[in-house]
């Protein structure tokens, strides 16, 4: 590749959403104008993804999505989390991709710069179902995924009920969640109030500390950078609000909860789960009985990480993955 990171053509012309092309324009107002060292860095680093953005519709909705590294490489799908988008995956890409991975890194949809859903069928089976489109599209040949959180159920879900497409799953940030009425009543509520009531609206007037303070107290076990940070404000800018409350509610029903066990039982493919040892969202211990049910199931726990990982500790995430590819490939 001599050094250079290739962006792999779109298999067809889809117009950009208009998310994307505010943003962008945004982006290059600001570029043009007066700005400190450090802003300008930041903003030019964003451009640059920018500038490799890619659409296509799967299921009747525009997605965003990368396509980097070499055509010819061993597939590798990044699946973000809840209210998160793909440029979580921004410190990720550049390092597989030039270790010969094809990167695929898109946003799901009602997130980042991918289209709102009419129907608003943002349920774990509705997302893994536009997650096999984007294959069907790109012809994937059998690919890794790599998940985030929410992804995780999403790429599971994927893995179970279409393995023969799956080379391996990697799963950062998951874990078992047993069904609790009293929490699936409350939490959907809690969690819509929290990020669609307070940092959403706070987060679209451009104020980003408080978004910060928040993940910095009660999220991570480590400082995110200021730059990650702001890349973290700009999925809350542009997810759709409802995606978050049917995707909490989702997430909250026994149905999808009790699939969980049963879908890692059956998935046949080599299967890692990194687990932060101070995340209080998906705790650890039950991270690792999630893995005792795996067939092929590796669980590896990062000291001094909360949830997330992607920011809190980016060159850990490299390196993981490329040791556990590696061994799949092997």
């Amino acid at each position: 590749m001599n050094g250079q990171i290739m962006t792999t053509p779109a298999p067809s012309s889809t117009l950009p959403t208009q998310k994307y092309v505010e943003y962008r324009a945004e982006v290059e107002a600001k570029l043009a104008g007066k700005l400190s060292h450090g802003e300008r860095r930041r903003l030019e680093h964003e451009h640059e993804l920018l500038k490799r953005a890619q659409f296509i519709t799967l299921n009747g909705v525009v997605h965003h999505y990368q396509d980097v590294g070499p055509r010819d490489g061993e597939p590798l799908v990044l699946v973000h989390g809840w209210d998160c988008s793909a440029f979580w995956w921004h410190h990720i890409i550049d390092p597989l991709a030039a270790a010969g991975y094809r990167v695929i890194n898109y946003d799901l949809k009602g997130h980042g710069f991918s289209d709102n859903d009419p129907e608003h069928g943002y349920t774990v089976a509705g997302f893994s179902e536009d997650l096999r489109a984007l294959g069907d599209a790109l012809k994937l040949e059998p690919h890794h995924v790599a998940s985030f959180s929410l992804g995780a159920f999403i790429s599971l879900h994927y893995g179970a009920t279409v393995p023969d497409r799956v080379r391996s799953l990697t799963f950062f940030n998951f874990s078992l969640m047993g069904y609790n009425p009293v929490a699936s009543a409350v939490l959907p509520f809690t969690l819509d109030t929290i990020f669609n009531r307070v940092l959403r609206p706070i987060t679209r007037t451009g104020f980003w500390p408080l978004p910060f303070v928040y993940a910095r107290l009660v999220l991570a076990q480590n400082t995110p950078t200021i730059g990650d940070i702001k890349l973290g404000t700009l999925s809350l800018r542009y997810c759709e609000p409802a995606a978050i409350r049917i995707s909490t509610h989702e997430l909250a029903r026994r149905e999808v909860l009790d699939a969980v066990p049963e879908q890692m039982r059956q998935v046949k493919q080599p299967t890692l789960l990194v687990a932060g040892a101070g995340d209080p969202v998906m705790r650890p211990k039950d991270g690792r009985k999630l893995m005792a049910l795996a067939q092929h199931g590796t669980y590896m726990e990062v000291p001094k990480c909360g949830h997330l990982i992607l920011f809190e500790l980016p060159e850990q995430v490299v390196q993981i993955l490329r040791l556990f590819l590696r061994g799949v490939r092997g």
